[in-house]
This record gives C-alpha cells, structure tokens and sequence, in this order.
C-alpha cells in the first residue's frame, strides 16, 4: 500500500491523481492533500478520502474548511502548509502537482525527506533540477516524471545503458496555431490561444502549448530527469498526440510509446512503478484505422522553444530566468495587458539582461527567480 500526500488536489494532475486513487484502493491511499482556493470542490475531496493532513492557500480558507468539515484533519495554509504536506510521517509517495515556481521548495522537501515524488510540476526541475537530484541523494529518494512524454521517456529508457542512446524525442501537438502564418500567429487574441486542439488544461498551460514554450520546458526537464545532452533531446510534432516520445539508438533503431491522451495512464505509472496494473484508461484500441503524422517545428513562427535550448546550454540559472519571465509574460496576455508576440520579446530580452550564474541553493535560485520577474514586469510596463 502507497500512502499519498497530493499537492495541487484541485488541479487536474489532482483530480485525476484521485480517480487512479479510487480505481486502487488495496494498493493507494491519500494521508494529505493540499490545494489552493477551490474551497468547495478541495471540502468534497477531503471528505471523500478523510486525510489526517490537509493545506489550503489563506487563513481565511483554512478557518472556512474547518468550520465546514464532517471531520478533524490537521489543517494548515500557505507555504508552510505544503511543507507539512510534502514530509507527512505518514506519506510515503507525494505527487507534487502545484503550478509554477511556487511548487519548488516542498518537492525539494519531500525529496530529501526521502519520498518517492511524482513530479507534474516541471518548474521544479526546470528551475533547481540539480537541487532536486541533490536533494534526492541526500534523502534517498525517489524522482519519477508525471508528464506523459518523461513518462514514456522513463518506459523507454529504464534500464537502458547510457551509452546506447542516440537521440530521443518528445512530442508536441503544435498547439492552436501550428498551421498559421507566422502574421496571424503574432496577433492571436487570448480565446484564440486557449483554443487548444487536443488536451484539456488550465490557461497558463495551454498558453505555454500555442507558444511550444511547454515543449521548451519539457526539453530542459528531459535533460535533468535522464542526463541528456541538449542535442541529443529532439522535438517531434505529432498532431494525433498518441505517440508520447521515442527513443533512438546507435544501431539506428528507435522504439515508441504509445498510449491514449489521458494522464491517468502516466500518473498510475509513477505511482505503481514498477509495477503495470490494469487502470481506469480503456486499453488503446487498434482495431481503428489511425493514421500518425510527424513533422519538425518551426522556431521562427515558434521562437520560445528556440529560447528553452538556448538557456538550457547556457545552464546555471539560465532556465531560473527562462521560466520566470516566460510566467510573468504569460500572465500579462491572459490578463489582456500584452500581445501573444511579446510572450517571447520579454522572455528573450530578460535572458539576455540577466546573465545565467551557476546554481548554488535555494535561496539563491528563488533570489534569481525574483529578479527575472522584476525585469520581465519592467519590460512588460514598458510595452504596454
């Protein structure tokens, strides 16, 4: 029995991570969940699996939640709230799904407190990725990748010796816009971007796919979670969004993943790894004609993903500055306050401002964080 601790209950990773929770209950069970300002739907999940430990986002949330509950967890709040969920004693497995930056400390928490950690958020990764592997050692844990296309990495490379690897590639929808001219491309309005094709996500996300800046971030976490080279991580488009990721080899061969779009199948995999259970995805129906395309994208109609590569090489800090900026731009045209175009003008004019230094702590890439947010807002100001 896995005991879990789901930070980000409410999300969808959350919401889904607690339906593989269901479709398991003599192998998972949840101990602490964590969520944001969802106050109705986080009542009902906890009332649902009763954990001991629950984190909401305010004070008021909290004094609300336990004014409404049939029970008495132990409540908390804030940041301090996902650190108690992120090291429960009674957790033993943590499925860190909290968005952005804010989710770094308490994966790094749960690391070196030597959990096996679920990771769905890649600023993890992509902003203190050698403070996760350090943090893992320290703790003895464990790092798997919730993201469909590490998952399928992992399936794909496990066990594989290093040095037998050629190549690999993940793939991309292309977002809303992979057809569109590069004109069109740069005056799409905030509907038109969150219009996406092929999965259901929540804004920032689904912002981050139309610029294939999530595709970027997924490149510079493949690099952490398997120690690739940059050029040695490839970007395929693939439309159908069936094929997750391949994995080449020098004898010229290269193997697929393949799987239905649904995050269930990669969640369960990190939870019950290595184990292969039956789960609650219908098995992948190859009785229908499918026809699978693949193509290369495109960095002058998709520059973002071309500024990912760029910071991953510079290394150090480079990809704290990367996804800092990319936050605060995506942010601003969710809001209406700057054009589609300026997400990659104010990612790329904060890297070149800031130059990358090498990762040291915590306190030091969270400092680094700040400073690129500052900038990148100075610069978003100044367009306006």
């Amino acid at each position: 029995m896995r005991h879990l601790a789901v930070l980000g209950s409410t999300g969808s990773i959350g919401t889904s991570t607690l339906d593989v929770v269901e479709a398991h209950p003599d192998r998972l069970s949840i101990v602490a969940l964590a969520a944001g300002r969802n106050r109705e739907l986080f009542k009902a999940q906890c009332e649902r699996f009763r954990p001991a430990c629950v984190s909401v986002a305010e004070p008021a949330d909290a004094a609300w939640l336990q004014a409404a509950l049939n029970y008495a967890p132990e409540i908390h709040h804030g940041a301090e709230g996902l650190m108690a969920c992120a090291t429960c004693p009674d957790a033993d497995t943590v499925v860190a799904a909290v968005v952005g930056a804010a989710g770094l400390a308490s994966t790094e928490a749960a690391l070196r407190a030597g959990r096996r950690v679920c990771v769905a958020n890649k600023e993890s990764l992509v902003v203190g990725g050698a403070l996760m592997h350090q943090a893992r050692a320290a703790g003895a844990g464990q790092l798997l990748p919730v993201d469909s296309e590490h998952a399928a990495l992992h399936q794909l490379l496990d066990g594989r010796a290093p040095e037998s690897i050629r190549e690999v590639r993940i793939t991309a929808s292309g977002g809303p816009f992979r057809d569109w001219p590069l004109e069109r491309i740069q005056a799409a309005t905030v509907e038109e971007a969150l219009n996406h094709p092929t999965w259901k996500m929540g804004p920032k996300i689904t912002i981050d796919s139309a610029t294939l800046m999530n595709k970027g971030l997924e490149v510079i976490e493949a690099s952490v979670l398997f120690g690739l080279k940059p050029e040695q991580i490839q970007v395929t488009i693939h439309p159908q969004s069936q094929v997750h990721a391949m994995a080449g080899f020098h004898d010229g061969t290269y193997q697929l993943q393949v799987c239905a779009n649904d995050m269930k199948l990669p969640i369960q995999y990190a939870l019950t790894y290595p184990e292969r259970l039956p789960g609650p995805v219908p098995v992948y129906d190859w009785t229908q004609a499918r026809t699978w395309t693949f193509s290369l994208p495109d960095l002058e109609r998709f520059p973002c993903l071309g500024l990912a590569y760029a910071a991953l090489r510079a290394g150090g800090t480079a990809p704290t500055i990367l996804n800092a900026a990319n936050e605060e731009a995506v942010a601003a045209f969710l809001a209406g306050r700057t054009s589609f175009w300026d997400i990659q003008a104010c990612v790329a004019e904060t890297l070149a401002h800031l130059g990358p230094q090498p990762v040291q702590n915590l306190a030091q890439v969270m400092a680094c964080d700040h400073e690129a947010r500052a900038r990148a807002r100075a610069w978003l100001d100044a367009h306006a």
